[in-house]
């Protein structure tokens, strides 16, 4: 799901009209999370799931095309593992079907 989808679905599903708007609570809710992880490095949410932010390291990467070899630094990457809560409303539990 791209950003500009999951705006569409946000504001489809809390009946929104502001398309502005909508934006702006999505982008603070990510402005939030990442000040939390910045604190702490984990952040639980009860039955729904865990952001982790995690150290990669440095690694050698090739580009087989130009025959280059590039290395990658080292950065901090978010995770995101999803709770059971979460993994049965995307599955339909619970859904007559």
């Amino acid at each position: 799901m791209t950003e500009g989808e999951f705006i569409r679905f946000y504001k489809k599903r809390n009946k929104s009209k502001n398309h502005k708007e909508v934006k702006e609570k999505i982008d603070l809710f990510w402005k939030v999370l990442q000040k939390a992880l910045d604190e702490e490095n984990k952040i639980t949410f009860k039955n729904w799931g865990i952001f982790e932010q995690k150290e990669v390291r440095s690694r050698k990467i090739v580009i087989p095309k130009m025959d280059k070899v590039g290395y990658i630094k080292a950065k901090k990457k978010i995770r995101f593992k999803a709770g059971a809560g979460l993994q049965d409303i995307v599955n339909g539990a619970g859904t007559d079907e």
